[in-house]
């Protein structure tokens, strides 16, 4: 192949080639399960796990074993539950007691506990 004109470093390409966007990538299941899905008054997630509470008494050990009590503040975050199958819920109950994590309590099918 011959160059018709001089070689000039500023029109080289220094961007990888685009991917071909043809066929979807599978998606790995852990995406998005730490972000939020909405948001709830601090007596609203009171209501919640004294609920929760209510119909799992075991659970009101596992809170005073494995977490800390929360911080005044207004709202709170609720997230999905991971579980497959479940359409719960997860609403926080207390600072994890050896990590740095909200502890959640699922309100669905499941009944999980999770740190995020």
């Amino acid at each position: 192949m011959v160059c018709s004109g001089p070689l000039v470093a500023a029109h080289a390409s220094t961007r990888p080639p685009a991917a071909d966007h043809g066929a979807e990538a599978a998606v790995t299941s852990n995406v998005g399960q730490n972000y939020p899905y909405t948001s709830e008054s601090d007596s609203e997630r009171i209501a919640a796990v004294a609920s929760l509470l209510a119909d799992r008494p075991e659970l009101g050990d596992t809170l005073k074993t494995d977490t800390t009590p929360l911080d005044a503040n207004d709202r709170w975050w609720v997230y999905k539950c991971p579980s497959k199958g479940c359409k719960g819920l997860l609403h926080v109950a207390g600072y994890a007691a050896e990590r740095h994590a909200l502890f959640t309590i699922c309100d669905g099918t499941c009944g999980k506990t999770y740190l995020k």
